[in-house]
């Protein structure tokens, strides 16, 4: 484990989003600096056909803090794991551009309650999902499955992860998933490895147009599949 030299290191897969990156990341540097912490910004751009990678370069010349890293296929979970590699921070947190909370980042302040990953449950009571209908179910059937058949006992395991990087980095060499499945492998194995789990309520609004089309929900059963098998091994 490299020695953490820095408190923050916020994680961020990117996948066509020239039109939320600038503000996204203005919002959480600032949430950053306001709370006095030390912190990096990773923004893996994986695949895009927009101009998040032009925008990504041109923001990363002008704050140092800002670090880009570029992959030339779409891929969310290598993006993720992509940066938590480059991570030098002693905890790690996973936002996406349209769904993030400061309280995660505020959570470094008092060592993370203790915990080794601190997890955004959409599902949790007290959450506020304002997502469309179909979002929203497919996320219920989701879950169910991993409770069911997995023996996953969260209830959610996509969205913002506050991590300890130095417990979670064992458990990442496990993964074998790549793609947007990784979320829940990196979950369930974590929970097998007897890592401590909180999960808190957020509250999840779409701000741009949803992308849960039908191409990416007849590719769910697949990823559940691979899933099921990358556990076995």
């Amino acid at each position: 484990m490299k020695k953490s030299r820095i408190d923050v290191s916020v994680i961020v897969p990117v996948h066509n989003e020239e039109g939320l990156i600038r503000q996204f990341i203005e919002e959480v540097d600032s949430a950053c600096s306001n709370l006095n912490l030390s912190y990096e910004i990773i923004v893996v751009e994986n695949g895009s056909k927009d101009k998040t990678w032009q925008y990504l370069q041109e923001i990363s010349k002008v704050n140092r803090k800002i670090k880009v890293f570029q992959l030339k296929t779409a891929g969310y979970g290598l993006a993720i794991i992509t940066g938590i590699k480059k991570s030098l921070g002693q905890y790690g947190i996973i936002f996406n551009v349209d769904f993030w909370d400061k309280k995660f980042l505020m959570l470094t302040k008092v060592n993370i309650l203790e915990q080794d990953i601190i997890i955004g449950s959409k599902c949790l009571p007290g959450s506020l999902d304002f997502r469309g209908f179909r979002r929203r179910a497919v996320t219920k059937v989701f879950n169910l499955f991993l409770n069911l058949f997995l023996g996953y006992r969260g209830t959610d395991s996509h969205g913002i992860k506050l991590l300890r990087l130095q417990t979670v980095l064992p458990i990442l060499k496990l993964c074998k998933t790549k793609t947007g499945i990784f979320d829940s492998e990196l979950m369930i194995r974590s929970q097998r490895g007897g890592l401590k789990i909180l999960e808190l309520p957020v509250t999840v609004k779409e701000i741009r147009p949803d992308r849960f089309g039908l191409n990416r929900l007849l590719k769910t059963p697949l990823d559940i599949y691979k899933l099921y098998i990358s556990l076995k091994e």
